[in-house]
């Protein structure tokens, strides 16, 4: 049987097209890897077929740091796609795009691995 490790790779990449900042996770980029491998849960059925991936998202980050609407960029399988949703639903609120000095949406790219070893 195959031992489940969780690898974070380049887990944020943040970007709004109106923005003069971007949207930000709270703690940055290694606080978000340590909530994705502490939350993430391999789907059972997944694990037992050996699907591994990369789940790529696309997020809105609302102007108060809520997660607004979630689009899945990089298809892999249903089952790791509602698992990746699921620990974003989840997330905290993220610290958002600010123009001017006011907080404004915009979006940013979360990449979560599942890795079987």
């Amino acid at each position: 049987m195959k031992r489940l490790t969780v690898a974070i790779a380049g887990a944020m990449m943040a970007a709004s097209a109106f923005a003069a900042s971007t949207p930000t996770y709270p703690g940055g980029d290694e606080a978000m890897q340590a909530y994705i491998a502490e939350n993430l849960r391999y789907p059972q059925t997944a694990k037992e077929h050996g699907i591994e991936g990369v789940i790529s998202l696309t997020i809105a980050i609302k102007p108060d740091g809520t997660i607004g609407t979630i689009k899945v960029d990089r298809l892999v399988d249903n089952d790791l796609e509602q698992e990746a949703i699921r620990l974003v639903k989840n997330m905290p609120a993220w610290k958002p795009a600010e123009e001017n000095g006011t907080p404004v949406g915009g979006t940013a790219h979360v990449s979560i691995p599942f890795v079987l070893e």
